[in-house]
């Protein structure tokens, strides 16, 4: 999710998510169980801490895949990656967060609306959008 929210060079979003965890461990007698769950929790954290560093930083689009999948065996299967990152990153952000934590987070939509203080009707509106954008955005490339 960091990396996808930075649309950052992977060894930043590292850097992020550590950063995260050290804030997770101080904070860690301030998780109350009764009222989320423990990722839950800690994507709220990555959430705060990502949109801070977008506010610091204008995004930019990956110059490259990312390491994982620069060695895809399949040359159209780079094709798709970078087709889908680049449409990603033409989503409006409240709508690639909602997707990112639904779609490839694989969070329940009440999970995705308590990191995003929001309700679970506009999780569902932002990643049916996204999801149409995506769809497409892919269709006509």
């Amino acid at each position: 999710m960091i990396a996808t929210l930075l649309n950052d060079e992977r060894r930043h979003a590292e850097d992020l998510a550590q950063i995260v965890f050290v804030e997770a461990f101080r904070r860690l007698k301030d998780f109350d169980p009764a009222r989320s769950r423990f990722s839950t929790w800690l994507f709220m954290i990555a959430r705060s801490r990502s949109l801070n560093a977008l506010r610091k930083k204008s995004p930019t689009l990956l110059a490259e895949l990312p390491e994982q999948y620069a060695d895809a065996p399949e040359p159209e299967n780079r094709d798709r990656l970078r087709l889908l990152d680049e449409a990603l990153h033409q989503l409006p952000e409240n709508q690639k967060r909602a997707f990112t934590l639904v779609a490839l987070e694989d969070l329940s939509y009440a999970e995705a609306a308590q990191i995003e203080f929001t309700t679970v009707g506009t999780i569902k509106s932002r990643v049916s959008r996204a999801r149409e954008f995506l769809k497409v955005s892919l269709n006509h490339r």
